[in-house]
């Protein structure tokens, strides 16, 4: 971070609005157990006006696995940082600054990004948020959850469709009551698909990529009888 003009005052450094705190060792500790992910600390936190906490994060893992032999490295080849949004803590936005670093393979010599349990390539919000994002717009709607301001509508599309390339091929153990609502994935563009909820968890089970009476009877025939005539 390129930084000018500040001044140091009891742990805080002030750059132009913006609060970052030197945290204490036991500062860090509780931070990172709040933050509840795995092999994950914090080691600062700013605070924007406006806009939010934004928590530094490092891994606690000084080695990464090569997707390819499957050996662990620890030579480390590049740092790649960036910002993804997550869990609110209260109404306060809260921003990870995270390091998705580069290794360098100590087997086959060739660079590789290492795999970050808690958000997926290319996304810019972790999975948890994912997962509480699409449960509020399955018992409310796309534009309800967006004007929250914690993610924009593009954002809840991308997520939607992420779980329904993950969810497609699922199916329940036991339902009772089954719920069947839609969602349009893209705004104004009259594409609707189908949500399978259970009733009596409010678990979402499925989103299907249509909302046609084909698609959805296809999906439950594929469930198969133990499942049907369970419910």
């Amino acid at each position: 971070m390129f930084v000018v003009n500040f001044k140091y005052k009891k742990n805080i450094f002030v750059i132009f609005g913006v609060f970052t705190v030197m945290l204490r060792k036991q500062d860090i500790k509780i931070l990172t157990e709040l933050l509840d992910l795995k092999d994950v600390k914090v080691i600062s936190h700013r605070l924007h006006d406006g806009i939010g906490m934004i928590l530094q994060t490092e891994s606690t893992k000084s080695y990464s696995t090569c997707p390819r032999c499957g050996i662990k490295s620890h030579r480390l080849h590049q740092n790649h940082r960036y910002i993804v949004k997550d869990l609110p803590f209260g109404e306060k936005p809260v921003f990870l600054e995270i390091n998705r670093r580069q290794f360098k393979c100590e087997e086959c010599k060739k660079p590789f990004s290492e795999k970050l349990d808690f958000v997926s390539k290319k996304r810019t919000y972790t999975k948890r948020l994912a997962h509480n994002i699409i449960q509020e717009v399955v018992e409310n709607d796309i534009h309800s959850v967006a004007d929250k301001g914690i993610v924009t509508t593009e954002e809840i599309e991308r997520m939607l469709k992420d779980a329904s390339e993950k969810l497609s091929d699922s199916k329940p153990d036991f339902i009772k009551r089954l719920g069947i609502d839609e969602i349009a994935l893209v705004k104004g563009k009259g594409n609707y698909c189908a949500v399978l909820i259970d009733l009596d968890t409010s678990k979402l089970i499925t989103i299907l990529n249509a909302r046609t009476q084909e698609v959805v009877k296809k999906t439950l025939m594929g469930w198969g009888t133990e499942v049907l005539e369970l419910s």
